[in-house]
């Protein structure tokens, strides 16, 4: 795998996971934050205040209120009008209530003393699980937090609602950035985690056809003299590494060859004969200072044959 199609992966991990964030704090967390500040809001109203927001909301269904002096019901009940039929309207007013079946019970008594059609039970707390059941065989809607924050937030006054958005999408804004910082962590440890090009994997393949031919091998036997080194600097041993990788790329049963280490001639062949060592030693004796190194005849790919190791000279 090349290093660019690490960096796509690592772009690809980096967007999606800022993407994510990005979509679950706007879209899910914003809103969570908001209602939590609209009914803390709430909760800060007086009574007089609140019941008429409810009633005001309710008055956009449809509902009229009725003022009904011989009605049963308690200071916080309501008796509402729609299409000539009655409903009681009940409210909790505070955010730490939590109605259960006990509230459920009452408001249907009081429904079926009124000779209503059904009620409404709202508040800014929480309703028990348990109330729910009961509540829909009483024909008794049921009104939490989160489900009346949505219907009283335009009736609040402009000044308090505008304070409430503000807050929520500052909040939004830095668990947004805080998710595409992390993404981009990510994204870093995801390229560092990829696995390195292979040796080579990005070196030049000269072209066979474009190979000069190979040097005369000596007649005799005996390997060539030395070529003496006149500068052993690291600088220079390297000029000798890429004129002798050069040079054994130019053979014919060669593809390339690259320094996999300092120490270490890594050849890639085209064909397995002749053998490519008779060729490739002579090239290497030539410097005194590389006579040593280790040759890794790597065969081509499909072949069965093994990769092969060889030193021209030893220590």
């Amino acid at each position: 795998m090349t290093e660019s199609a690490h960096w796509i992966i690592a772009l690809a991990v980096t967007v999606l996971i800022g993407m994510a964030g990005t979509l679950y704090f706007r879209l899910v967390v914003m809103r969570r934050d908001e209602t939590a500040a609209g009914l803390a809001a709430l909760a800060a109203m007086s009574w007089r205040e609140f019941i008429h927001l409810v009633l005001d909301a309710m008055g956009r269904r449809g509902y009229a209120r009725v003022f009904d002096r011989e009605a049963p019901s308690g200071d916080d009940d309501y008796t509402l009008e729609r299409d000539g039929r009655r409903y009681l309207l009940s409210c909790k007013h505070g955010s730490a209530f939590v109605l259960g079946s006990g509230q459920v019970a009452e408001l249907g008594n009081a429904i079926r003393l009124a000779n209503a059609t059904g009620g409404i039970l709202a508040t800014q707390g929480a309703i028990a699980m348990e109330a729910r059941p009961a509540a829909k065989m009483q024909r008794i809607e049921l009104l939490d937090g989160p489900a009346l924050w949505p219907e009283l937030r335009d009736l609040i006054d402009a000044e308090s609602r505008a304070s409430i958005l503000a807050g929520a999408a500052t909040r939004a804004r830095q668990r947004t950035l805080l998710s595409w910082l992390l993404a981009l962590v990510a994204g870093l440890a995801v390229f560092l985690a990829l696995p390195s090009p292979a040796p080579g994997a990005s070196s030049t393949v000269a072209a066979p056809a474009q190979r000069s031919a190979p040097a005369p091998a000596p007649a005799s036997d005996a390997a060539p003299a030395a070529v003496p080194t006149a500068d052993d600097s690291e600088e220079g041993l390297e000029r000798q590494r890429t004129d002798v990788a050069d040079a054994v790329s130019t053979l014919p049963m060669v593809d390339r060859a690259v320094w996999s280490t300092q120490s270490t001639l890594q050849v890639y062949l085209l064909e397995t004969q002749p053998d490519a060592f008779d060729e490739i030693c002579p090239l290497l004796l030539r410097h005194d200072a590389l006579a040593s190194s280790r040759i890794q005849l790597t065969p081509p790919p499909g072949s069965t044959a093994q990769t092969r190791f060889r030193q021209c000279r030893s220590y």
